[in-house]
This record gives structure tokens, sequence and C-alpha cells, in this order.
């Protein structure tokens, strides 16, 4: 029998696409008790502190010296920065300043791409010390602060920023999602895959309580039984794999889930293509109920394991998310700058051709799997279009702590 910890912790979106470190502080230090603090503010203060390595939006450094200058007097505890060998040391850690601090740990995920807020686990118990490594983990939750708020990119939407309570951040005016669902195996694999080179090189990263970790070789939870046989698997399968997939981790059994999902029912797989792995395939199967969207579910496309969930927190209509036809009305006869100083691109609609499945990577213009891309070709060049309009040239990639 599993347990499960999931702590209240108040959403709130980046304010651009590089404050993923601001709005993370922001969202842990609201919750011990220091208000809501600003993301300018915050992002000065990460950044200006981020000095052990040079080229860090915010730095792990930066981040906790923020967390510990910014803490109100009331909070007696500690943050500290651990960078371990393992991705189940550090995962442990997560673990344990949930449990036993009721704080969220803020971990640094995507390779050092990104940090998000960690406020739950399921886990085969609870741990009984920072050094138990006893337990099996079974899923994180987590508050994902990207998308950035839709101020970003047209300012006549704020707020936010400046945010509030209940400011409407993950419902992000049908833009955000919230309240998500990331299965152990799937973080192991996508999220805490540990930093790819200097000061930290082959680290995993997080903020967390400061007790000392756990210690090597505990338990790992068993891999699920694999339904596929590696060809990419059919729409409708894969939408009665991701309702067995909620059901087999309990999300069916909580309230918050239940109550939304009750009413809803899957449909058929959108397949989705990982452009950072080969022959990597995830599908994207929303629950549709009477007033739109409710819920999205990620399922693996080859092998049919549930990867991931987020429960929206309010409806979104299907004119959200772009169809196939309407991304390509978005392109076709306009002229696209393409950057580096290489000219503009005329998207003659008799030269384009589309690529049959979305794709997706982490990158700057998307750090969710649930904001994938339509691709186009134009001759030797690429045209992206996320599945909520937006259109780019190229992916920025290899960027730290946005």
């Amino acid at each position: 029998m599993s347990v499960t910890e999931n702590l209240t912790v108040p959403m709130h979106q980046q304010d651009t696409s590089y404050y993923c470190g601001a709005a993370c502080a922001q969202m842990v230090l609201e919750t011990i008790g220091a208000g809501i603090l600003d993301q300018d503010d915050l992002y000065s203060d990460n950044h200006s502190h981020s000095t052990i390595e040079s080229g860090w939006y915010t730095g792990p450094d930066g981040l906790q010296w923020t967390l510990l200058d910014r803490r109100p007097p009331s909070f007696t505890n500690y943050f500290a920065l651990y960078a371990l060998d393992t991705e189940d040391l550090i995962s442990r850690k997560l673990c344990w300043t949930i449990h036993h601090y009721q704080v969220a740990p803020i971990a640094l995920v995507y390779g050092w791409a990104h940090w998000i807020v960690v406020r739950g686990y399921t886990a085969s118990a609870h741990p009984a010390s920072s050094a138990d490594n006893s337990y099996t983990i079974d899923a994180f939750d987590i508050n994902n602060p990207w998308p950035p708020v839709p101020s970003e990119a047209n300012p006549a939407l704020a707020p936010p920023p400046p945010h509030s309570a209940g400011d409407g951040c993950g419902t992000g005016g049908d833009r955000g999602v919230a309240n998500e669902h990331v299965t152990y195996a799937t973080w192991q694999s996508t999220y805490m895959t540990g930093v790819p080179g200097g000061y930290w090189n082959g680290k995993f990263v997080a903020v967390c309580d400061p007790e000392p970790p756990a210690a090597r070789g505990g338990p790992m939870r068993q891999p699920s039984r694999r339904r596929g046989k590696g060809e990419l698997l059919e729409p409708k399968t894969l939408s009665t794999l991701a309702l067995a997939g909620l059901r087999e981790y309990g999300l069916l059994e909580r309230k918050d889930w239940a109550q939304v999902l009750g009413q809803a029912r899957p449909q058929p797989g959108v397949m989705v293509q990982r452009l950072d792995r080969l022959d990597s395939f995830y599908a994207l199967v929303g629950f549709e109920a009477k007033k739109g969207t409710v819920a999205f579910a990620a399922v693996d496309g080859r092998w049919g394991d549930y990867m991931q969930a987020t429960l929206l927190p309010k409806p979104q209509s299907e004119r959200t998310r772009l169809t196939r036809e309407q991304a390509f009305k978005r392109i076709a006869g306009k002229r696209l700058e393409l950057g580096g100083q290489k000219g503009r691109l005329l998207v003659r609609k008799e030269a384009v051709c589309s690529y049959p499945h979305l794709v997706w990577r982490p990158c700057m213009e998307s750090l969710s799997p649930y904001y994938p891309f339509y691709l186009f070709t134009v001759g030797n060049e690429r045209v992206y279009v996320r599945i909520d309009g937006a259109v780019f040239t190229s992916l920025t990639l290899d960027l730290r702590g946005i």
C-alpha cells in the first residue's frame, strides 16, 4: 500500500522566459510566510549571487542564497544546496524535506536547464529519517513555473505580475498547467538527469533541508509491465493505457483528481517524438468533460508505460491547442525572421513539408512536454509552431537555470 505526502504550494508562473528560479523561490518563500515577493527582485538576487560558475541565469548557489536571505525570521530552518552523485540520493532528499520539514524543495531538471518546485511524493512508506533508504519512490508531484505568464508576450493581458493570492497562475488564460504528477521512471529518464558539464558536472542538484542524505543502495520501484511491442501504438490503445496508468498510480482515488476526472473520458492519443532522443515517442491523451479538456496524461508511444499527467485548473477549449491545419495557416505566406543575420524566410505554401508527428525537446521555447511543436520544413530550414500558436525558426538549447 503506497503513501502520499502532498504540500499546499501556491502556483506562480514565471514572469519571463528565464525567471524559473525566481518563480520557484517566490512559491517556496510564500509557503514559509515571506509573502508574495517580486520576481524581478528575486531574479536579481539569484543572478547576482550565482558566482561559483558563470553562464547561469539562476545558479544553484544563487538560488540557495536568495532562499536564505529572504526567509522570514519565523522560519528557523536552513536551506542547503546538495549536489549528489546519484539521482536516487537526491530524490530521497526531496522526500525527506517534504515529509519531515513540510517545505517544498526546488530541483534542477532537464540537465541544467530548469528549476521546478517538488511539492509531493508517493512512496512505499514515508522516510523515517534523512538516512532512510528502505522505501521505494513511486512518483513526484511538481509545480513547473513554465510557461511564462501570458503578459510576457502581451502586456495588455496583465496581471500577473504583480502576483497575488489566487492570481490565476497555472490557469494562464488557458495557457498554463498545474498539479502535475510525474512517475518515478519518467522523473529518472526525463527530469532528474544530472548536470551535463561545468562545476557541477555529473551531479544531481536540489535545494533541500540541511540534514545528511541517505546512504546509497536503497530499493527501486519495479518497472511496470510493458504493453507494447516496440511499434508505435494506436491512438485508442494509448487512451486506454492512460486511464489504466492513472488508476494504477492512485490518482483516481485522490479527491482533487477524482472530482475532475469522474465525468471525463480519455480521447485518442496524439503522438509526439522526442527530438533529443533516438526513436523515442510519447503520446498526449486529453481527458474531455462537457466544458472542455480537464487533464492530460502522457504515455510512452511505443511501450505503453504511463509517464505523467497534469490536472488543469480549469477546462481548456479545443481552440487553445492548434490542429495541424491551423498551425500551417500560422506560417503559410508569412515572412519569418531566421536570426543570425540569415535574413527572412518566405514560407510558400507550395514548398512546405509537414512532419507527421508533433515534436518536443527541453528548450527555452518549451520547458513542458505538454507544449510540443508542429514541425514544418521549407527547404533546409525548420519552422516550429508550438501547440498554443507561437512560431519559432529555431530552438534555444544549452541554457542554464531558465
